[in-house]
């Protein structure tokens, strides 16, 4: 089986492309609408692989992803930032 991946984004069609895509892959896919709900899943049971939305409710990625960096348990999971923005 492929790897564990962490998908943060509030757009449903987004999540569900994703987590298809991933899936077909192999990988095991695990999803999050937005940074608080992407902690509680980390703390919960690591991802291998995080893939995260930059412009979200609650906690936005990059507030996310400074507390996945500042805590030693979670700082070495690579993060990959999706954006809309230019």
């Amino acid at each position: 089986m492929g790897s564990k991946i962490l998908i943060v984004d509030d757009e449903p069609f987004n999540l569900d492309l994703l987590e298809q895509e991933l899936q077909d892959m192999g990988h095991q896919v695990v999803s999050a609408t937005n940074g608080q709900e992407a902690l509680d899943q980390v703390a919960a049971d690591p991802p291998d692989l995080i893939l995260l939305d930059v412009m979200m409710p609650v906690m936005d990625g990059f507030t996310t992803c400074q507390i996945l960096k500042d805590n030693e348990a979670t700082q070495l999971i690579p993060v990959v930032f999706m954006t809309a923005l230019g």
